[in-house]
């Protein structure tokens, strides 16, 4: 016993002029781009997690010695507090470069894959004339691949890739030095705490101070964004 299918449907999904089939192409090559482009970004977002993770390791060594050290002194309390304040300061920087890090990546791959292929379809084109081409679709493929490959030159100098990674990890390594000088007092490395005097707390009290100063001067974000970098023409050829 034999059954019919009716695929009427298909013809009108499918009209003879083919628009719909160009439809289609058009979104799948955009959607193709911008899919592989989040994918790539999440997995170099990944890998910097990976990295981060050592120095959270790193930290947590330095943390547990900080608060482990007792005392009753104010002097001790104030280390205490600025090294909790210097490291909340200091994770969105590393956040925000991270993340700058891994678009830049993406940014760099994507436009040499599309300006490669730009570059190759252009040649065709060329070589036949934009006017005796007749694929829609080769000419289609074309045009997406010169805009995805205007898109990823033209946004990291927008959005200040390189200016944005290396301002935030300067930010975050100044914190993180800052920290240090913490660890260093709190574990009394210059005897403030142990000689114990008027003159001595007097210095450590001067070393507070100075670090709760730039803590003070440098809690500024880094989030630079140049739109005059915005190309006034863009031309294929």
């Amino acid at each position: 016993m034999s059954s019919k299918i009716d695929l009427t449907f298909l013809k009108q999904l499918f009209p003879k002029n083919g628009n719909f089939l160009k439809t289609v192409f058009i979104i799948a090559l955009i959607l193709l781009g911008s899919i592989s482009f989040y994918k790539t970004t999440s997995f170099f977002t990944v890998q910097a997690d990976e990295m981060n993770g050592y120095f959270q390791d790193k930290d947590s060594i330095i943390e547990k010695t900080v608060f482990a050290y007792q005392s009753d002194k104010k002097e001790v309390k104030q280390l205490k507090e600025q090294f909790e304040i210097l490291s909340l300061l200091k994770k969105p920087h590393l956040v925000t470069a991270k993340k700058y890090a891994s678009f830049n990546y993406s940014f760099s791959i994507f436009l040499t894959l599309f300006l490669t292929i730009t570059a190759i379809l252009g040649f065709i084109i060329v070589k036949i004339g934009w006017d005796n081409v007749t694929s829609f679709y080769l000419k289609t493929a074309f045009l997406i691949s010169f805009f995805f490959s205007s898109i990823f030159g033209i946004l990291p100098k927008v959005l200040g890739n390189q200016d944005n990674i290396k301002n935030n990890l300067t930010k975050y390594n100044f914190y993180n030095g800052l920290q240090l000088d913490v660890y260093s007092l709190i574990n009394d490395n210059k005897g403030y705490l142990e000689r114990n005097t008027t003159q001595s707390l007097d210095s450590l009290n001067l070393e507070i101070l100075a670090i709760t100063q730039n803590i003070k001067e440098n809690q500024d974000l880094y989030f630079d964004v140049y739109i005059d970098r915005v190309p006034k023409e863009i031309k294929p050829f």
